[in-house]
């Protein structure tokens, strides 16, 4: 009779497990570069180019024939959501190098 009053209970804490779980895997997060005023695209490009990223940083391909200005802005961009702190932070000495980046964001996930 235990037993009865004990499985729907365990049944309900397994599902709420595994659903927590498939939401961490759908987030979606990523280092957004930002450049200094005057920065061109062949700047963009150096940037992209000098840093391809590594296990768990992604770098997304590069926008260069968007209509859209804020697109242009902002095409340098790397998927982290499976990357730990280690790789972020060499990611991030990477950009540091490049006069032409101004800064860069973490945005996605739990950043928002």
């Amino acid at each position: 009779m235990m037993r009865r009053r004990l499985l729907p209970g365990v049944l309900a804490a397994l599902i709420a497990f595994v659903l927590a779980g498939c939401g961490r895997a759908v987030v979606r997060q990523e280092v957004v570069v930002h450049f200094v005023p005057g920065a061109t695209q062949a700047d963009h490009l150096r940037v992209w180019q000098s840093c391809p990223g590594g296990p768990g940083v992604i770098r997304e391909p590069l926008a260069t024939d968007s209509r859209y200005p804020s697109t242009l802005l902002n095409n340098v961009r790397y998927r982290v959501e499976t990357a730990n702190n280690y790789q972020l932070q060499q990611l991030y000495d990477c950009l540091r190098k490049d006069p032409s980046v101004a800064g860069y964001a973490l945005v996605g996930g739990d950043q928002q």
